[in-house]
């Protein structure tokens, strides 16, 4: 049996990536991308936008950072995570992210390489 779990998505960027270091020290970027699925119903041209939280680690988190500001297009693969947390509240939430393994920066300016990295951040 197997347990594949790989996304792939290309969208742009809905803000400028938020970075920040994590308590052992570990960059971490975060920003969501918007992609957009174009489909007919009946004659009618329909345009479905979904958002996708994304996460990225270590080095490749650091050229996201760098690099990537609102709007600019991209194309993400890596996995889905789902986490659950509590509000303040009460309320319990879950939530799926994309950990992203490989981030291309497609059209941006700045000649930046795609960067792939493995989970906890180790290139």
């Amino acid at each position: 049996m197997s347990n594949t779990n790989l996304v792939v998505v290309e969208g742009r960027i809905t803000a400028d990536p938020m970075m920040h270091k994590t308590k052992s020290g570990k960059s971490v970027c975060r920003f969501t991308v918007a992609n957009n699925r174009y489909y007919f119903q009946g004659k009618n041209l329909i345009d479905e936008v979904s958002f996708f939280k994304v996460t990225a680690w270590g080095p490749l988190g650091e050229r996201c950072a760098a690099s990537l500001k609102k709007g600019n297009p991209v194309l993400v693969s890596g996995n889905l995570k789902q986490d659950s947390y509590q509000t303040k509240n009460g309320e319990k939430l879950k939530e799926v992210t994309i950990t992203a393994a490989n981030v291309k920066f497609i059209g941006v300016r700045k000649a930046v390489p795609t960067a792939t990295v493995d989970h906890d951040g180790a290139k």
